[in-house]
């Protein structure tokens, strides 16, 4: 069995979180009067669908210099990122209650994917959301979101082939779970409060039923 530290996985997820799309996602709680460059290698539904490794055309252009959540909505009308949930609360809409932002399941469901890869994304997807949902003072809570994250991920590994296309969904899932300034932060906190444990790479069958 393979032990994890949970400080440097942590880091590498919360960079992962805050760094896809860094100018679209996370600082979508921006007020209005804000601008920012549009990046041009972010990547098209059609590149999305495609999985990792497709050729990343540029989106087409927008005129003028227009405020960041106007850039951001003329981006997900075109496609180049996905109409996501920028309320301020931290779990945001779930009303089937299955544990997945509703906005994140519609993605997923939106995939070309088959249905046991796509059970594997939702089981990503709910073990992300509850990072933003734990007590961060109760260490047996963090023990086991610990835990959850590291059996999804291989869950989502094992239902792919080959594995690496997990990881373009995986990440994507991470960066639309942290997709505003106050869900950005309360992932960091987790992260920071995961800081020094350590967890075993699981083996066997990780997915749910």
């Amino acid at each position: 069995m393979t032990h994890v530290s949970k400080t440097r996985l942590g880091r590498a997820v919360a960079m992962r979180a805050v760094g896809v799309l860094p100018a679209l996602l996370v600082a979508c709680g921006g007020s209005g009067d804000e601008t920012a460059v549009v990046p041009t290698g972010a990547p098209t539904a059609e590149a999305l669908a495609e999985g990792p490794g497709a050729v990343v055309p540029p989106p087409p252009p927008i005129a003028g210099s227009l405020a960041l959540k106007d850039q951001i909505v003329a981006l997900e009308r075109i496609g180049t990122v996905p109409a996501l949930d920028r309320s301020r609360d931290i779990s945001g809409p779930d009303f089937n209650r299955n544990g997945v932002r509703d906005d994140i399941e519609a993605w997923i469901h939106t995939r070309p994917i088959n249905e046991s890869q796509r059970r594997a994304l939702m089981q990503k997807a709910r073990d992300l959301q509850m990072t933003l949902l734990v007590d961060l003072k109760d260490k047996a809570g963090l023990d086991r979101s610990g835990d959850q994250l590291m059996a999804s991920t291989k869950c989502a590994g094992d239902r792919f082939d080959p594995r690496s296309e997990s990881y373009g969904y995986t990440q994507k899932i991470e960066a639309m779970t942290a997709n505003t300034r106050e869900r950005a932060a309360r992932y960091a906190q987790y992260n920071a409060a995961q800081s020094g444990s350590s967890t075993t790479y699981p083996s066997g069958d990780t997915c749910e039923p």
